[in-house]
């Protein structure tokens, strides 16, 4: 289900199924670099999920395992992360990135990373000067890399940051970083992930800079973090409104939201600016995106493990749009009405659809909102429906779950110019309910494009009643999409 957007009628694809490798699960990281579109992207993420997770719980996992993690097929084939670059003068995107290998002391090799989480055009005024790339990492391996690019066709890792070292021990590896912006002349990071299931709470909340990436050496701009665990988990999203840094987080308790005056050189004042998840508490446990329009600073939240963090106990429950105004009031968007307010569009929280558990991506793009969420309804495919949460899904029927989902299966896109008036531009993963998640919008070459999440390929349990046990077969609609409005 479609709608126009600035009266274009039907999205294109202009990639479908991983760039034609359906491990290519997730469009992990995207960026515009010397008149070129690039694409970072997450190796087979619910496989990875299976060795890594034991906590996140599916009655029927929805894809074979059918490797050992670190098995040798599974390196040569599967594992490996990469990076696509879509060229003005080329109808067909390029592989200009391969994740190399790590070798242990015992001869054991496998490949350095499985996801490029994060990509950062650095800029001198209107000059691209580099693309900056962040890694997700192996757990066996030393720690995330940060690499880089001066000519957009040839990517080389930088010397290890200092950090990955000072906060390494032998109880814990960290893997995963997800921000990275450039603040002025500084390149920003902090490190969202660790080894040992902790995908988005490394348990550091320190923020760090550099104005040289290549020397590997980084400052803490912010002492020694924010808050104090578990309060404060993770620092998550980074983002620049009006001039000031500002740093959302996830806790225990709900997100805070942080903003960063700079003082000198690497010295910033920070003042917590939102504290307990906006006033919803843990089931507004981390914000998942920030971004400035306008003279507003607008805030998407989720809780990890796609709405239910069942290690904490929190949720199920979906995302809300909240914003900061000017005079550093919190308002709602799309939410749950508390304090005598209203959400100012009329809608709660993940646009009145449950399924909605992370508010994925804002961006702002010529003057309007653009906002994908990450929608878990399709997972309903692989729930035993006696072993359903609610008495409403244990009614659910198959065929009752099959018409719902043709419709409202998969991710939504929303764009609205003031923030209070939304239009809704797919809501069902446009017709693929295993794009379950939009993970990145960006404007190129005069067009938008939206590039998806899609972790259900090669193969996908397939089942045709609520007893069927089902088999694995190829999914035609699986691998991650690159879409044009």
């Amino acid at each position: 289900m479609t709608v126009a957007l600035h009266n274009r009628i039907n999205p294109v694809p202009v990639c479908a199924n991983g760039f034609g490798d359906q491990y290519n699960a997730y469009a992990y990281s995207a960026a515009v670099f010397k008149g070129s579109m690039y694409i970072g992207t997450g190796r087979a993420n619910l496989v990875f999920l299976r060795f890594g997770m034991p906590n996140v719980h599916i009655d029927m996992w929805p894809v074979p395992i059918e490797y050992k993690n670190y098995e040798q097929a599974f390196e040569n084939d599967v594992s490996a992360a990469e990076i696509w670059r879509f060229s003005p003068n080329s109808s067909t995107p390029k592989r200009v990135h391969q994740a190399d290998w790590y070798q242990l002391e015992n001869g054991v090799s496998f490949r350095r990373h499985y996801g490029y989480r994060s990509m950062c055009t650095y800029r001198d005024g209107s000059r691209d000067i580099a693309l900056y790339v962040a890694s997700t990492s192996r757990s066996r391996g030393d720690g995330p890399d940060l690499m880089v690019s001066y000519d957009g066709e040839s990517f080389s890792r930088l010397p290890k940051p200092s950090i990955i070292s000072e906060f390494s021990s032998n109880e814990i590896t960290l893997t995963s970083i997800r921000s990275l912006l450039q603040y002025e002349e500084l390149l920003v990071t902090t490190i969202t992930g660790a080894s040992n299931g902790n995908v988005n709470g490394a348990g550091i909340t320190t923020i760090f800079a550099t104005d040289d990436p290549t020397s590997g050496q980084w400052h803490s701009i912010n002492g020694k973090g924010l808050g104090t665990f578990p309060e404060v988990v993770v620092v998550y999203e980074l983002c620049i409104h009006q001039g000031l840094l500002y740093a959302g987080t996830g806790g225990i308790n709900g997100f805070q939201l942080w903003r960063g005056r700079r003082s000198g050189k690497y010295e910033f004042t920070w003042e917590l600016v939102v504290k307990d998840g906006g006033g919803r508490g843990a089931l507004n446990q981390g914000i998942i995106s920030l971004c400035s329009h306008r003279d507003y600073l607008y805030i998407g939240t989720g809780i990890q493990n796609g709405g239910h963090d069942r290690t904490n106990n929190v949720g199920p429950a979906a995302a809300e749009v909240l914003r900061l105004a000017p005079n550093d009031e919190l308002e709602l968007v799309c939410a749950n009405p508390r304090d005598g307010l209203l959400p100012l569009s009329g809608r709660g929280p993940g646009f009145g659809n449950y399924f909605n558990a992370y508010i994925w991506k804002i961006v702002s793009i010529d003057d309007r909102l653009l906002l994908g969420t990450m929608d878990w309804s399709v997972f309903g495919l692989w729930a035993i429906r006696e072993e359903r949460k609610t008495r409403f899904g244990r009614l659910l029927d198959w065929e009752s779950m099959q018409v719902f989902l043709s419709s409202y299966g998969g991710a939504e896109l929303w764009s609205s110019e003031d923030g209070v008036d939304w239009n809704c531009i797919t809501h069902n993963g446009f017709n693929n309910i295993y794009n379950f998640g939009i993970r990145n919008i960006v404007k190129w070459n005069g067009q938008t494009y939206v590039c998806t999440a899609n972790p259900f390929g090669p193969k996908v349990l397939t089942r045709t009643s609520d007893t069927d046990p089902g088999q694995y077969e190829h999914n035609p609609k699986g691998g991650c999409q690159i879409i044009a409005l």
